[in-house]
């Protein structure tokens, strides 16, 4: 058995800069990380005399012979396009809900080609597998998606992404071992009560982005990054940064909420107003928006607060992780 094992992410800054509309012109830019909560995806190959050549297990079940009855769109695709033909048990599960804002979708797509390319006995590259997964989401599937979630899913850690045209780059920041821990051991999630779809959301901001109508905001965003960035680089108390950190962020998602009307409502500026209440130091709406999980930055000392308002069902405490995507063999045991 085969197990992929990617991790989801959250985006501080700059997100809607990812999009080809806006930096196939412009330069785009987010800053990011990815957390130790993953979607996970077993794989069996199964013989050749199997009753049914490709079993799927997730919200749903399927046993097919043909790879094109298959329903699950991202599986089908994959393994049409990598001319996968040997039978397959696939089981696919998730250590947080999909649909709330953490880039699980793009996770997934992230994870399927990395297993398929590792069953192949073919290791592909970060880059290379960023690569697939942004071809097989935009291309094949023609999904309304940008690209940090494929990237973030698949070089792991945080870091700044750099886009413009065709092109991407990468820069990990340069952040001292203490402000990390103290950063990662800040972030709390707090679930809005509702997940979404994001498409629509995100196809009413596509067309504002091209219509210009998004430009001085998307352009702040970008800016945005590099401030970030050099907050949490630079010399200093690690708190203090944190705390202009979390301001930053605040900012953003104040203007994030400017590029379309569906991105927040009146229960997420309630969810806002009540963790800032309680000592947040910024807060913004992960993802397109409209439901999903809101990231609360916030000193640990006070985060036990942030459960007693909210309830612990609907409170996530979550650290950074630095691996990215991953494939494991697991051989059974054979007594000696």
């Amino acid at each position: 058995m085969w197990v992929s094992r990617t991790p989801l992410r959250v985006s501080f800054f700059g997100g809607g800069t990812d999009y080809p509309s806006y930096f196939a012109d412009m330069p785009g830019a987010v800053l990011g990380t990815t957390i130790d909560r993953y979607v996970y995806i077993q794989a069996l190959p199964l013989a050749g005399f199997a009753e049914q050549r490709y079993r799927l297990t997730y919200r749903q079940t399927e046993s097919v012979e043909c790879i094109r009855d298959i329903t699950h769109p991202v599986v089908r695709t994959c393994l049409g396009h990598y001319r996968w033909d040997r039978p397959l048990n696939i089981a696919t599960m998730s250590d947080l809900p999909g649909g709330t804002g953490l880039g699980s979708s793009s996770a997934f797509t992230v994870g399927f080609i990395n297993l398929l390319h590792r069953m192949r006995s073919i290791s592909l590259t970060k880059f290379e597998l960023a690569r697939e997964a942004i071809h097989v989401e935009q291309k094949l599937l023609r999904e309304n998606v940008g690209v940090q979630d494929q990237i973030h899913a698949s070089f792991g850690g945080l870091a700044r992404y750099e886009f413009h045209g065709e092109d991407f780059g990468i820069h990990p920041l340069r952040i001292r071992r203490s402000r990390h821990t103290l950063l990662s051991r800040s972030m709390v999630l707090v679930y809005t009560g509702r997940a979404r779809h994001a498409s629509a959301i995100l196809g009413e901001q596509e067309s504002r982005t091209r219509s210009g109508a998004n430009a001085a905001g998307l352009s702040a965003l970008y800016r945005m990054t590099r401030e970030a960035a050099a907050i949490l680089e630079r010399e200093g108390d690690d708190e203090r940064a944190l705390r202009d950190f979390g301001g930053l962020l605040d900012e953003a998602w104040q203007v994030k909420q400017n590029l379309s009307p569906s991105i927040s409502d009146e229960t997420t500026a309630g969810l806002y107003a009540d963790g800032k209440a309680l000592g947040a130091w910024g807060a913004k709406l992960l993802g397109a928006g409209g439901g999903g999980f809101m990231l609360f930055l916030a000193h640990p000392d006070c985060q036990p607060d942030f459960r007693e308002r909210f309830g612990d069902g609907r409170v996530c405490a979550i650290r950074m992780e630095d691996e990215g995507a991953a494939v494991d063999q697991l051989r059974p045991h054979v007594a000696q």
